[in-house]
């Protein structure tokens, strides 16, 4: 039924203004939404596939561009120096958090540290976390308060957001992108919280869409000389993906990876995105 007529194709629409933190909204129908993590989500990857002859799709995606953003806002030097030398960040402070060697990480550690990487930007607290990881709320406290004297860079940044809110109600992208939301200690109730959530999240997520858009208007300006023949299809938060003739599929998986490393570049953090080629789009990404 939303098969447009005239191209055999699904095209999706794009609102600039449906997300308050400035990333595109993908709708009617989104596309941003298919899944991946489950083994039914993988079989409908594989259903969307290039359309033109021997094309194949590239999949070109940030790597933990939010945590990179984080890192250079707040900073922090220990997080500033995991992603200089290339460590893997969730290992990173695994180690910190637990207080073990690289090599005694388990699986698990690493996983409850990438919940408390991950979470601590979205200004989650105990509940929250101990929520997310099935914990008691003790233990998710322990895990914060360490977490923030690993990376004290990060306390400070949480902290000046909240005291910018008082002071003018609004927070920026590193673009210069402002949100209003007012100053957080005239709110009821929970509304409180979610304000400052909100706002600690903007700056982060907001810098991160900011990127990626730089990068498209970037690519879009010469992907039809350099590539003819080649399209940007579809934009999914942090990945973009381009549909290419086959030979010369590498050629535009560098090519694109190296406009979006430089769209944005951060001085203390390098940007890193990771790309794949595939016949559908679970091959690709």
């Amino acid at each position: 039924k939303i098969v447009n007529p005239r191209t055999g194709r699904i095209h999706a629409s794009y609102s600039q203004t449906g997300a308050a933190t400035g990333r595109l909204a993908c709708h009617d129908p989104n596309l941003q939404n298919i899944p991946i993590r489950s083994e039914v989500g993988r079989e409908i990857r594989k259903a969307f596939s290039a359309g033109i002859d021997d094309g194949v799709l590239v999949a070109a995606d940030y790597s933990q561009i939010e945590l990179r953003i984080m890192a250079h806002i707040c900073g922090d030097t220990a997080m500033i120096d995991a992603f200089e030398t290339g460590f893997d960040i969730h290992t990173a402070t695994a180690m910190k958090v637990f207080d073990v060697a690289s090599d005694e990480v388990t699986p698990n550690m690493r996983r409850r540290a990438k919940e408390v990487n991950f979470g601590i930007m979205y200004g989650i607290g105990a509940f929250g976390l101990a929520r997310r990881l099935k914990i008691p709320q003790t233990e998710a406290r322990d895990l914060i308060e360490t977490y923030f004297a690993e990376y004290p860079g990060v306390r400070a940044y949480i902290d000046g957001v909240k005291e910018e809110l008082r002071k003018s109600g609004t927070v920026a992208t590193l673009s210069g992108r402002r949100r209003h939301y007012g100053n957080p200690d005239e709110a009821r109730g929970r509304e409180k919280g979610m304000i400052e959530r909100a706002a600690i999240n903007m700056p982060i997520q907001g810098t991160a869409a900011d990127i990626i858009k730089r990068a498209m208007i970037d690519i879009d300006r010469e992907l039809e000389t350099t590539f003819p023949g080649a399209a940007m299809l579809l934009q999914v938060h942090d990945e973009l993906i381009f549909e290419v003739d086959r030979s010369r599929s590498d050629e535009l998986a560098a090519w694109v990876s190296d406009r979006m490393e430089q769209a944005f570049p951060l001085e203390s953090v390098p940007l890193v995105v990771e790309a794949g080629i595939g016949s559908n789009w679970f091959e690709a990404h």
